[in-house]
């Protein structure tokens, strides 16, 4: 097998997309192993050279057939965690392949539309020591394949995920959630169930349930409920928030209007592109229009949904518009402009109009090109279907989306068929916030996921299960504080504490604690209200100053007998939180 190691700007630059923000940059770049696609072992598939623009001698066409596949060796690695860089061409649109590493799956990877050849990060593959093979199966097939690379990867630094949301006024429960999601990443995922038949199936046959409720407000959808349709999950979400679960809300939002309503297409799947003539861009374009009246409809319906769970103090985790850019949902068919157009717009209806602050909001594609934007997202994530038997770490949309957030916002699996063997995401770095298996037989048919496997997921010490939650809607954030002395006398001081805020959204509430030096005593305190337990004071807002704006301070100040603390350099600063 050839073997070309491409020491160049060009090598350096295809490294580039493999690589995620936050790890740490080597001083002197990896070079690109490549391994020539045409060199490697075929099954379905033919080496051409038609297509202008490739490496070595060929490359692999022929992908048209379930089993076509294509596998490359990797010879005499001395093991370790490596970067996989793939160059491809999409002649005929966007594309998705399945990939496995030494016959075990590795998750998919989508290749953007790209007529001639480039490559793309395709994430991380975690090399034993001597021979490697890394199959490219179908899946969506009619790609191009000119070579695989890889290089050892750099060791991944701290992600830069705060926990802030973009809802200025999100709610102290909203906040907390998020809060505590953010302290949680890359330490644990959190396990999800999609459907409460199916959660409880999990929690009969598991011995314990998953800490993520997954929820559908599908037949609340104006369409659907016209038809007769009876909505049940915001009752069941309200359950189980009683419970002390997490509740993340998907919306298969069966189409306004124009519903086929034939055999195959009948009006119960209407959230389908086949099944709907309902037309996303002329609605929007038209503000109007009767189409654009019955969106704005349909919103407002499900609002009322919501707003039930507002009422009921439960943050939610909102996944709308999800797996947009496959096209096969109608608010996806007409591509990226009107998805997030109409992203965008739920989201002004839902929290400008109707002052949902509840919502964490959960944006479900990996493409660049379909995200509507930083200041709408407060997660990004993916669905997750490889094939049955592959319960790889989905590293590849994994790396795709900490690129996509900047790397500041939390990354979730949105929907999985195969959950990911949590022994793998830890090897693999892949700091997945929750993951939810879908309903049904993903998890109940003994195939997709085994039994045996299904226990030992939720027995595993790096996943969080139900009764493993905290009092997440309580968790504080921080601040800092810090104390200045205005005046002394012989008996005592006069001291300010400034209180400084962080977040992106105003405070709801503050807490500041310090420790009293020996035979110190509090006397008269203002902006404040202190209660002293041994020798530790404790320092909380009144009504009036509970709210610090983002980036902004407030101050209190208390007479005290004895000498300040600040005189000892040993003395602790303040500890301080927020709500």
């Amino acid at each position: 097998m050839r073997l070309s190691l491409l020491v160049s700007l060009m090598a350096a630059a295809l490294v580039a997309p493999a690589t995620a923000p936050g790890t740490a940059p080597a001083a002197v770049a990896e070079p690109v192993t490549w391994l020539e696609a045409e060199d490697g072992a075929l099954s379905g598939t033919v080496v051409e050279e038609a297509v202008e623009g490739f490496s070595g001698t060929g490359y692999v066409a022929g992908f048209d057939e379930p089993t076509d596949a294509l596998t490359v060796t990797i010879p005499d690695s001395p093991g370790g965690l490596h970067d996989l860089t793939i160059r491809y061409a999409t002649p005929y649109g966007a594309k998705t392949a399945s990939l496995s590493l030494n016959g075990a799956g590795l998750g998919d990877v989508r290749f953007p539309e790209h007529p001639t050849f480039t490559a793309i990060g395709a994430g991380k593959v975690l090399l034993r020591p001597g021979d490697n093979t890394v199959t490219v199966t179908n899946n969506w097939g009619w790609y191009l394949i000119d070579a695989i690379g890889v290089t050892p990867s750099a060791p991944r630094g701290p992600h830069q995920v705060t926990g802030a949301l973009t809802d200025p006024a999100a709610t102290r429960e909203a906040k907390g959630l998020m809060r505590y999601l953010a302290r949680n990443h890359g330490v644990k995922t959190l396990s999800g169930q999609q459907d409460q038949a199916s959660i409880d199936w999990v929690e009969q046959n598991a011995g314990k349930a998953p800490a993520v409720g997954g929820y559908d407000l599908m037949d609340y959808s104006p369409s659907r409920v016209e038809r007769g349709t009876v909505g049940r999950d915001v009752d069941h979400a309200l359950a189980w928030d009683a419970r002390g679960g997490v509740v993340t809300l998907a919306w298969h939002w069966n189409a306004p209007s124009g519903l086929v309503d034939q055999p195959g297409k009948e009006w119960w799947r209407g959230f389908y592109t086949d099944a709907t003539t309902f037309d996303l861009a002329a609605a929007l374009a038209d503000p109007t229009s009767t189409d654009y009246k019955l969106l704005i409809r349909d919103v407002d319906a499900i609002a009322v949904q919501l707003k039930r769970l507002a009422d009921a103090k439960v943050p939610v985790l909102w996944r709308p518009l999800h797996e947009a850019e496959g096209g096969w949902f109608w608010w996806g068919a007409k591509g990226p402009g009107p998805a997030k157009q109409l992203y965008r717009l739920l989201h002004d209806r839902l929290v400008g109009h109707h002052g949902l602050h509840n919502l964490i909001w959960v944006w479900n594609s990996v493409a660049p090109e379909w995200y509507p934007g930083d200041d709408v997202v407060d997660v990004v994530s993916t669905d997750s279907y490889p094939p049955v038997g592959d319960h790889g770490p989905v590293i590849g949309p994994y790396e795709r989306l900490v690129a996509l957030g900047g790397d500041r916002k939390l990354v979730a699996l949105g929907e999985v068929g195969s959950i990911p063997d949590p022994d793998l995401v830890r090897a693999y770095q892949a700091r997945w916030g929750w993951f939810v298996t879908w309903s049904g037989s993903f998890v109940q048919d003994g195939v997709t996921n085994p039994l045996d496997f299904v226990r030992r997921v939720y027995h595993h010490d790096d996943v969080v299960t139900l009764d493993e939650l905290p009092d997440f809607k309580s968790t504080a954030g921080t601040c800092t504080a810090t104390t200045r002395v205005v005046a002394r006398w012989g008996t005592g001081f006069h001291a300010e504490v400034t209180v400084r805020h962080p977040e992106n959204s105003p405070t709801s509430s503050w807490r500041v604690s310090w420790q009293l030096g020996a035979g110190q005593r509090i006397g008269s305190h203002w902006a404040t209200r202190i209660t002293t337990s041994g020798s530790t004071a404790t320092a909380v807002n009144t009504s009036w100053n509970a709210a610090i704006q983002p980036g902004g301070s407030t101050t209190f100040g208390f007479l005290a007998e004895g000498t300040p603390t600040e005189d000892s350099p040993t003395a602790p600063a303040p500890t301080c939180a927020i709500g």
